[in-house]
This record gives structure tokens, C-alpha cells and sequence, in this order.
């Protein structure tokens, strides 16, 4: 084993500054436990538990070491404060101070340390497990130490178990003070900036105490109002300060309780419960805005991050849109001007042989193969797509064509004055109409279908209506996933020209397709 590994300047460090700490805090709540009437808390377990919470494991050995040591060098007869009430020479006393309580905050905090990590008061789930693993750390030391009492003074059940709740709810009291505030102090949850609401609200709470303890030494005694009026800048701190505001509202809970304590004569355990009751309530509230504001951070860049990816899609798709015409109109004149040319010079060659029946079916033949270019043509890019207006494309296209192939009963119908369209506008415009018309003769089964195009003074609509089977609603589901991209890419070139597609399916009475396009920018 290497021992290099526990005893280094960095651990010795944080076992001197822990052990530093925790003695003070102990002669400071001895100091308190004289006073009569006044709270119990036994500062000490909070330092102890933050410490083994927080610090390295590698570091125990040398915590414990520095407290037991300093326990001896300040306590035996002849030390510094010579007080053998904390310095028993049984064996039992050795036994439970050197070995078993320390096996069991190691033991504990171990398993504990293993589930959850700092800084352990961050969210409402890590909160309530670490006050309740504080209740059982206080329990399972309060059992060794007062065990090993009551074996050697034949302490009866009933007395051991009232001395144990007792004991328990004083470390468990400084635990709840005092662990909060070294959690954030540790993990850096404090408040980095210049907050004068902040220095404000602690500063006229002590004042506050500094003002009650002032008239209770003129007779004049407002601990009992005093104590309830702390309820509101514990929770304002715990609301606006999330972590660090309710860790520094338990500390202040707690010299509050103290203040109150001195100028009353009521049972400490009253003012045990008030601390326990309203630091409870202060981490709670405090965890619960610090998860609720990393939560909507985190929300907040998931949508930052999501509009990114939506954009970045649409901008995508717009771009394959773009390059899908691009591609059919190098097609169409790729067509056009090559195989066009060889065929009617093809058909000019043949013209000049005798004619015979061979002659006059090949001629036919080239008819034909010119026809089909044509139609392939149009399919590519609509003839008069870059000269005509769009309703006269749409009305000599092959739109029209299939409507009628299909025996489909249709009507075209233009009202109000046209408006000159750019060819790139208008093609996105065509294929909507294109698409909205094919699922109708596709998919939806119509019999009717009606083709409007309205002109107005702020917008053109161009509506699609059929007499068909709807829209299924569980047509992205389908195999066939040909209607559901057809529809997408409908409402892609809507937003290309910065349109408005609405789609209303009348399932199974018909679908209407409406695109409205504002025509204040139209040049």
C-alpha cells in the first residue's frame, strides 16, 4: 500500500483546518448549552459530516487523526482545557471513540457518498436524501456513544431511548444549521456578484436581533414575534438565492433560534423543532428553484438548439428543392434541344426516301417518340413556365391533361386580376397545385375536383377541392410513404415563397388544399 497516497501537505492541510473548525464550533456550542433555557445544537456534527461529504477519501485518515489527536491534546489532565467529563479512561470509551465511531461515519458516508454527490442540496431528491441521511447518521452515532454509557451505567431502555432522541435531534440540529452553508461554500454555489439586495436582507435580520436582544435588556420582550418574522427573509433568501440563500437562511435560522432561546424559558426542543421545521422548508423551497432554473436552461438551450436544426432542415430542403428544378430544367432543355434536334432531323432524312409503307409507319413511330419528349418535357418543367402567367400554365399543363385522362369532372375558375409572378414563384406554385391534384386522383378516389385561383388586393389563393376520401390519419404510418413526402414537400415550397398551405381533410367527403400567398411584395 502506498501511504504517500494519504498523508501528503494537501491532506494535512485539510485535516488541521478541519480539525480547527470543529473543535471551535464545539467549545462555541458548549458555550451556548450553559445558558439556561436556550436550543441545543451541536455544531460540530455539521462540521463532521460536511467534512466527510465533501473532502477526498484519501483525506479521512488524516481528519480523523487530526480530531482524536486534538480531542487528547486539549482535553487530557494537564492539557490545555483539563477537563476528564470529555476524556474517560474506560476501555469501552477508547474503544467506541478510536475505532467504532469512526467506522461508522466511514462506513455511513461511504455507501452514502457512492449514491449521491456534491454538492448534495442542488435538487429537491439529493436535498431529502441528505437531511435524512443526516437523521441516520445522528441516530447510528448517537446509539455508539450513548450504547456504550448505557452498558457501563445499566441505563434502563426507556431512559436510553428518551436520551437518544435528545442527542440525536442536537446533532441532527447542527448538522441542518451548519452543513448547508460549507456544502455551497464548498462547491462554489455561492452568490458571485455585487448583490445588495442580498447584503440588505441579512444585514436588517441582524439588526433585527441585535434590536430584540437591546429591549429585552430594557424588559421589553418581542423574542416570540421576532422568531416568527424570520420566517420571511429565510424565504425570500431561499427564493431568490436558490442554494446559497437557503444554506445561509438555516445558519441564520439557527442564531435566531439561539437569540430567542436566551430571552425565553421554553423547552429547548420547541425552538429544536422551529429550526428543524423552517430549514427543512428553506432547502426545499431553495433546491426546488435551482433544479426548476437549471431545468429551464436546460430547456432553453435544447430550443436554441432545436430551432437550429429546424432551420438548418429547411434551409436543406429548400435547397434540394431548388436543386430538384435546377435538375429538371437542365433535363428539359437538355431534351429539347438535342434529342429534339436528331428527331426532326431524323424525320427531315426519312422525308427524302421513297415513300413506302415501311416509310410512313417509321415516320409514325418518330411521331410518336416526339410526343412522348413532349410530354416528358412538360412533365419536367410546364411549357410557358418562364413567359405565361401561372394560370395559363396551369390551365394548358399536363395538369389538365390528367384530370381528364382520369375522367375526373372538373371546373377551373379565375377570379380578380392576375398578378406577374417570378418563374421561381411560379414553379413552386404549379407543383403544389401539381401534388394536391394528383392525391386526389391517386389516393382520395374523387370524382369532382374544382381548381380556383382568386386575386384579391393583399393575396392570391390558389384552392384545390375534391369530393374524395380524405386524408387517412394514419397515412404517415402507411407503407406507401409517397402522400405523406408529397405533402411535405408541398408545405416546404409554401414557405419557399413565403406562403401559406392549409390542408382541411373532410374524411371521407373530401380534402381541400389552399396555398395563400401575400401579394404586397410581388413585384
Amino acid at each position: 500500500m502506498n501511504i504517500t497516497r494519504y498523508i501528503n501537505t494537501t491532506y494535512l492541510q485539510m485535516g488541521l483546518i478541519y480539525t480547527g473548525l470543529f473543535h471551535s464550533v464545539w467549545l462555541f456550542s458548549t458555550q451556548f448549552e450553559i445558558i439556561s433555557g436556550t436550543v441545543s445544537w451541536y455544531l460540530p456534527a455539521g462540521v463532521r459530516l460536511a467534512a466527510f461529504l465533501l473532502l477526498p477519501l484519501a483525506s479521512w485518515p488524516l481528519l480523523l487523526f487530526s480530531e482524536k489527536l486534538t480531542h487528547f491534546i486539549l482535553f487530557h489532565p494537564g492539557g490545555v482545557l483539563d477537563n476528564t467529563a470529555f476524556l474517560s479512561g474506560s476501555v469501552g470509551w477508547y474503544l467506541v471513540h478510536l475505532f467504532i465511531s469512526p467506522a461508522v461515519v466511514c462506513g455511513c458516508v461511504y455507501v452514502f457518498r457512492r449514491r449521491f454527490a456534491a454538492p448534495y442540496i442542488d435538487n429537491v431528491r439529493s436535498t431529502l436524501a441528505t437531511l435524512a441521511f443526516g437523521v441516520l447518521i445522528s441516530v447510528a452515532l448517537g446509539a455508539v456513544f450513548l450504547g456504550r454509557r448505557a452498558i457501563e451505567v445499566q441505563t434502563d431502555l426507556a431512559s436510553f431511548l428518551s436520551i437518544l432522541f435528545d442527542f440525536s435531534l442536537g446533532d441532527f440540529v447542527g448538522i441542518i444549521v451548519l452543513c448547508p452553508l460549507l456544502f455551497a461554500l464548498y462547491t462554489r454555489q455561492y452568490v458571485n456578484k455585487n448583490e445588495s439586495t442580498l447584503f440588505i436582507t441579512v444585514g436588517t435580520w441582524l439588526l433585527t436581533l441585535v434590536f430584540s436582544s437591546y429591549l429585552y435588556s430594557q424588559n421589553i420582550n418581542i423574542s416570540y414575534q421576532i422568531k416568527y418574522l424570520a420566517v420571511f427573509p429565510a424565504l425570500f433568501l431561499s427564493y431568490r438565492y436558490a442554494v446559497f440563500g437557503s444554506a445561509l437562511s438555516c445558519l441564520f435560522i439557527g442564531i435566531t433560534a439561539f437569540v430567542v432561546a436566551s430571552q425565553s424559558a421554553l423547552p429547548p426542543i420547541e425552538h429544536q423543532f422551529y429550526i428543524l421545521a423552517l430549514c427543512v422548508s428553506c432547502l426545499i423551497l431553495g433546491s426546488s428553484i435551482n433544479q426548476s432554473s437549471k431545468l429551464n436552461k436546460k430547456l432553453a438551450r435544447n430550443n436554441e438548439d432545436l430551432e437550429i436544426a429546424v432551420q438548418n432542415t429547411q434551409a436543406l430542403a429548400a435547397k434540394l428543392v431548388a436543386l430538384q428544378e435546377d435538375e429538371r430544367k437542365r433535363l428539359s432543355r437538355d431534351l429539347h434541344d438535342d434529342f429534339g434536334h436528331r428527331i426532326v432531323d431524323l424525320k427531315l432524312q426519312l422525308s427524302l426516301i421513297d415513300t413506302t409503307r415501311d416509310h410512313d409507319i417509321l415516320i409514325s413511330k418518330i411521331d410518336a417518340l416526339y410526343q412522348a419528349m413532349k410530354k416528358s418535357l412538360g412533365g419536367l418543367r410546364p411549357s410557358g413556365i418562364d413567359t405565361l402567367p401561372i394560370e395559363s400554365v396551369i390551365e394548358r399543363s399536363d395538369i389538365i391533361t390528367t384530370l381528364k385522362r382520369a375522367k375526373i369532372n372538373f371546373s377551373f375558375n379565375l377570379s380578380g386580376t392576375p398578378i406577374n409572378f417570378n418563374p421561381e414563384q411560379k414553379i413552386h406554385i404549379y407543383r403544389i397545385v401539381q401534388e394536391a391534384v394528383t392525391n386526389s386522383i391517386k389516393y382520395a378516389n374523387a370524382k369532382t375536383l374544382s381548381i380556383d385561383i382568386s386575386y384579391e388586393s393583399q393575396s392570391a389563393t390558389f384552392t384545390v377541392a375534391d369530393d374524395g376520401a380524405g386524408i387517412p390519419d394514419t397515412i404517415e404510418g402507411t407503407v406507401d410513404a409517397k402522400p405523406t413526402l408529397g405533402l411535405l414537400s408541398m408545405k416546404e415550397r409554401a414557405k419557399l415563397i413565403d406562403g401559406t398551405l392549409d390542408i382541411t381533410s373532410f374524411t371521407p367527403s373530401g380534402t381541400v388544399v389552399r396555398l395563400s400567398i401575400p401579394t404586397y411584395n410581388i413585384q
